[in-house]
């Protein structure tokens, strides 16, 4: 594996993880990754809900096996804290309290139009382009407004497109996702490139190489690889097309991150 660095991992602390952090942790040294970042989810909500799960000792609690896995694991793999806020300007200040804690990275994700899910969503032909509105115009609110370093799998519309078999319509939201980036690069954050769907649903990263291009062309230069593991199997996922991609759009460097600055490596130097 040319990358080592995963840094959208989950583990059972998430509502939907599978597995727990030790075992993610074993995955990635199998597969000689040097660095990883447990992303766990916390959601934002809007018209006042919260949610039974993400509250101060959900966040407490993370913190504590946090720290067990990077002593158990010092020296041996680099364990870094970090979180996948979704939503976060749906509650600005809730977003804020949490990120008082000493979080090594963000991701800022959109999977909620305002608390429905998208997953819960049936996309069909009659309803498709209305969805895919709606989603682009609360990422554009992210990008301009949200607490992020990254925003994660910018173009996650297409993943419930290609669940449904239809298609994402990518050149009629080019503008705006190209709107979007801009905002992004103007406040100096990033994107993810992101694996979750390789081998499954398709063998596209989110996004691909039309947006990573684009983002290129923009001036965009910070960008982070994330498998959005949520079990030991997928940690690294689909690492050496992602580099090939990253190269063959222009790109020799992606970023780390450390108490939330970023640090670019080089990634031309890296071999399997």
């Amino acid at each position: 594996m040319s990358i080592r660095n995963d840094y959208h991992i989950h583990s059972e602390i998430s509502p939907d993880g599978k597995s727990d952090m030790e075992h993610m942790c074993q995955s990635a040294i199998e597969k000689k990754i040097q660095e990883i970042v447990f992303t766990d989810h916390y959601e934002c909500y809007a018209y006042g809900v919260r949610s039974k799960y993400f509250d101060s000792e959900y966040v407490r609690t993370y913190f504590e096996h946090i720290e067990k896995v990077q002593k158990k694991y010092q020296g041996i793999l680099n364990v870094k804290s970090g979180i996948e806020l979704g939503q976060s300007y749906l509650n600005p200040s809730e977003a804020k309290n949490v990120l008082n804690h000493s979080f090594d990275y963000v991701i800022g994700s959109v999977h909620k139009l305002g608390n429905m899910d998208l997953g819960w969503i049936q996309f069909k032909e009659s309803n498709v382009r209305c969805i895919g509105d709606t989603y682009y115009r609360c990422l554009e609110e992210l990008a301009k407004k949200g607490e992020y370093d990254c925003i994660g799998h910018l173009d996650y519309y297409k993943k419930h497109c290609a669940r449904a078999r239809l298609s994402d319509q990518f050149e009629y939201y080019r503008p705006i996702i190209k709107k979007i980036l801009k905002y992004i690069i103007e406040r100096g954050k990033g994107i993810e490139v992101n694996t979750a769907c390789m081998g499954m649903l398709m063998e596209e990263t989110m996004p691909d190489l039309p947006i990573l291009e684009l983002y290129r062309e923009l001036g965009g230069s910070i960008i982070t690889v994330g498998s959005d593991a949520h079990t030991p199997d997928r940690v690294g996922y689909g690492f050496e097309q992602v580099r090939k991609k990253l190269l063959k759009a222009g790109f020799t460097q992606i970023t780390v991150y450390e108490k939330r600055v970023p640090r670019q490596i080089d990634l031309t130097e890296m071999t399997k």
